[in-house]
């Protein structure tokens, strides 16, 4: 415990560095797959392994229902809106007219 003083002492400060590792060999192997896919024409997903995997099963049906949910969400936000702004302009009303 020590005395209070006029002045605030600056607190230590920690160095963070991550440590970073450099593979030609990888970066090479990478760059000459994607090299190959896009003279191929493939786009899309990579499983784990490197592999190329079609996802197209059941696209359609996720896809409807991200958007149900994202409709309902913007509609409840709306319903938030208009609620504040009719409790605002009830107030204003109140205050201007009363």
């Amino acid at each position: 415990m020590g005395l209070p003083s006029l002045f605030k002492l600056p607190a230590h400060k920690s160095f963070n560095f991550k440590t970073r590792h450099y593979d030609a060999v990888k970066e090479e192997f990478e760059e000459r797959v994607e090299r190959a896919k896009r003279d191929a024409g493939i786009t899309g997903a990579i499983n784990e392994e490197g592999i190329y995997v079609q996802n197209i099963k059941g696209q359609m049906r996720r896809q409807k229902k991200r958007n149900v949910g994202f409709d309902r969400n913007a509609n409840k936000s709306n319903f938030r809106i208009v609620i504040i702004a009719s409790a605002l302009g009830a107030i204003a009303y109140y205050f201007l007219y009363m």
